[in-house]
């Protein structure tokens, strides 16, 4: 059986996500605080913090580090999430990044919050990658 995911979060844990995922301390700080802070922790992975993923794993939470690397396009992790999640995880992961196919079936299986998550997402990882392109934000 596998597991929920994502899904076995309330529809407005899920918004805060999003939140904590566009920027918003305010949220990040509900999820850390209100028994959510392995959210806080993948919100703060999303945007590249090795610490957070560590203490994903430390904390028994890999499934939303392994989330991550899936959504990055890592094959090991989407197999990883195809075979031991609920299948909208993976579809999330493969929405994230603009997956038409992914894109739609979400929508049909009106799992609207994913929707909104993967749409965050995708323009989180414009930005880091837009980021790059700039030699004043180079990582060194």
């Amino acid at each position: 059986m596998s597991s929920l995911g994502l899904l076995k979060y309330d529809v407005r844990v899920l918004l805060a996500l999003q939140q904590a995922i566009s920027g918003s301390a305010k949220f990040f700080e509900f999820l850390a605080t209100q028994g959510y802070p392995e959210l806080a922790a993948f919100s703060n992975f999303l945007q590249d913090d090795i610490e957070a993923e560590q203490w994903l794993v430390q904390h028994n939470y890999h499934w939303l580090g392994l989330l991550s690397h899936a959504i990055d396009g890592d094959s090991a992790s989407r197999d990883w999430v195809r075979t031991h999640l609920h299948e909208a995880n993976i579809m999330f992961a493969l929405a994230c990044r603009k997956d038409d196919k992914a894109i739609s079936w979400l929508r049909f299986m009106k799992l609207e919050i994913l929707l909104r998550l993967a749409e965050e997402v995708a323009l989180l990882r414009n930005k880091q990658e837009m980021d790059t392109f700039f030699p004043y934000k180079m990582r060194f």
